[in-house]
């Protein structure tokens, strides 16, 4: 867009030896180089929404150069430009098209020395100008970093336009990641990158009468992934402490952690991405957890968390036993996570020919010798939860063999 700049006549009048000069010069506006029509100054060329703007509307006369100033007296700017007071320089990004059309006034601040004016200010001068702004071609993607991509993971990024027909793509300068392209005809970016780097690029496009241009930064890195933790790792119990320290790899920069559905009693550290806490209530719960990286890239990985119910051996009555004849039963126990380990506790032991099974907590076996036995079992899961019950065992003298 090129600018035409209305020049200011300045006579800047000064003091010699002590000489005041009495009189300002007669304000007003150049009649060139917009064309001369009465009280209006058509000023081109034409604003587009959404580029920057810049036309400086300098007047003549005055005191000096410093004691002139401007302001908008009618009319109104084009939505997005601002006038400055100092040298009428009208500024900014238009953000509406139309015609606009606005009075700016030209006028001087008195001059005082010695407490009394030594340049009399003229009176101000207003003058009618109108800016048109058109709907330009533009690039509707306006941020100037681009969603990153991930080393030899399908990459696409679909640059649009605000209209226009007959489109040409090109990057104008820079050059993409190693392995994106940008299509010519429909702006989309697309391809798998081969190699993590930095790359800024600026992209051009043209209906053959407009263009527009936009520089982006795109980084590519190694691949966003939680690691998924192990099976046992994902195993927690009413009352126990529990936690699991949830791993990311890739992306770049510090992670930020997110979590749904955590059973209640657990609490998602969201710098470190650790699980922690006790549980209060069994359940299985999916937990999705979410990391994000420093570039914005996301990764979610669900996790099946089952809160057990805690550890407890339940009370039974064991089914008496005959010497010489077959015996199981097996002991029975509430919550707690596998595997388990079973084992006979204290001073006192099994009937003789009676065996408890350390993986499956049952009792087998031929007893030999009748007589009330008593003793205590205990039963250990993978998380350490102990419970131990004592038993009774009553085995009856079996028929004698023939």
């Amino acid at each position: 867009m090129r600018s035409i700049r209305i020049l200011l006549l300045l006579v800047v009048v000064g003091a010699i030896a002590g000489i005041a000069v009495p009189n300002a010069k007669a304000l007003g506006y150049e009649d060139e180089p917009c064309p001369p029509q009465p009280q209006l100054k058509v000023c081109h060329p034409n604003a587009e929404v959404g580029k920057n703007y810049s036309l400086p509307i300098l007047g003549k006369g005055g005191c000096t150069p410093d004691s002139v100033v401007y302001a908008v007296v009618g009319g109104s700017l084009p939505p997005g430009l601002s006038v400055s007071s100092s040298n009428a320089l009208v500024s900014g990004i238009p953000t509406q098209p139309g015609i606009y059309q606005f009075w700016l006034q030209v006028s001087d601040i008195p001059q005082w020395q010695g407490g009394a004016s030594w340049c009399q200010d003229d009176k101000a001068s207003q003058w009618q100008f109108q800016i048109t702004v058109v709907q330009g071609l533009q690039i509707q993607q306006r941020q100037s970093v681009l969603t990153p991509a991930q080393l030899n993971t399908p990459y696409n990024m679909q640059l649009t336009t605000n209209g226009g027909s007959g489109l040409t793509w090109s990057v104008n300068s820079g050059a993409l990641p190693a392995g994106l392209n940008l299509n010519a005809s429909s702006g989309l970016i697309s391809g798998t990158p081969t190699q993590a780097q930095d790359s800024t690029f600026q992209v051009k496009v043209t209906d053959g009468s407009r263009s527009d241009l936009q520089t982006y930064s795109l980084s590519v890195v190694q691949p966003l992934k939680i690691t998924q933790p192990p099976l046992l790792a994902s195993a927690a119990e009413v009352g126990l402490p529990y936690q699991l320290a949830l791993k990311a790899t890739g992306g770049r920069g510090t992670y930020a952690w997110t979590a749904e559905g955590l059973p209640a009693g657990l609490t998602l550290d969201t710098a470190s991405g650790a699980i922690s806490g006790t549980p209060t209530a069994a359940g299985v719960a999916p937990v999705k957890v979410t990391v994000t990286d420093a570039l914005g890239l996301t990764n979610t990985l669900s996790v099946n968390l089952a809160v057990q119910a805690k550890l407890a051996l339940e009370k039974s009555i064991l089914p008496f036993a005959k010497t010489g004849a077959r015996y199981n039963a097996t002991l029975v126990k509430n919550g707690g996570v596998r595997p388990l380990k079973w084992s006979v506790i204290g001073l006192r032991s099994l009937p003789t020919g009676i065996k408890l099974n350390a993986r499956t907590g049952r009792l087998s076996g031929v007893p030999l010798r009748a007589g009330t036995y008593r003793f205590r079992v205990q039963v250990t899961d993978a998380l350490g939860a102990r419970s131990s019950l004592s038993y009774t065992l009553k085995v009856n003298r079996g028929a004698a063999r023939r």
